[in-house]
């Protein structure tokens, strides 16, 4: 319903319902443009933090898990 009816059929509101669509479509492409909107500075390796901590403790249990096996096995 976006475009203008181009069939052969006679649609009196074609042209007014294609209107309104396409300005329904400039509204929203108009919300997603960045140009005019001051952008923050991007936080890089947000996740990494976080993330970080577990996976410390995670290595570590590993590592103590590990020598317990090598100990189990020296014997």
């Amino acid at each position: 319903m976006s475009r203008e009816n181009t069939s052969s059929v006679d649609m009196a509101n074609g042209k007014k319902m294609a209107y309104f669509a396409n300005q329904e479509k400039a509204v929203m492409r108009s919300e997603f443009n960045k140009s005019g909107k001051e952008v923050a500075k991007q936080v890089i390796n947000a996740k990494k933090a976080p993330n970080l901590v577990s996976a410390k403790a995670k290595a570590k249990k590993k590592a103590k898990l590990a020598k317990a096996s090598r100990k189990k096995n020296k014997r």
